[in-house]
């Protein structure tokens, strides 16, 4: 399901995908729609790596720093201006939230850690 790939991608890919978007808003073929649900996935995955990640590596103001990097990133290739705040009361979002929660909760602790930590060292 497309819906709990983003998380799923970051862990199995790792680092490279986690930074540079597989399917960019906009590539050539996407409709708006499918675009702005790659957002969604993305800023999704970032969220639930703000959630999970404090658990497994402790408190890290620049984990949190570079995730707010990211979610602004991602946002960015929405097709209209969008804010997390207005993004965070969109019904396919939150369905996309609870899918990628539980994508992260199958994922073992060490690819969780590898994640976290490669978020950490992320320079933006």
């Amino acid at each position: 399901m497309i819906r709990t790939l983003s998380f799923c991608r970051v862990l199995g890919l790792g680092f490279s995908i986690l930074f540079a978007q597989a399917v960019s808003a906009n590539n050539e073929g996407l409709s708006p729609e499918e675009a702005n649900s790659m957002v969604k996935e993305d800023v999704a995955s970032a969220q639930i790596m703000a959630e999970v990640c404090p658990a497994i590596i402790g408190k890290n103001a620049k984990l949190d720093a570079n995730i707010q990097i990211l979610t602004q990133e991602y946002l960015k290739d929405y097709s209209s201006p969008m804010s997390l705040g207005q993004l965070q009361s969109d019904p396919e979002y939150k369905s996309i939230l609870q899918e990628t929660r539980k994508a992260a909760q199958e994922t073992s602790k060490e690819e969780q850690q590898a994640v976290c930590m490669d978020v950490v060292e992320y320079q933006a």
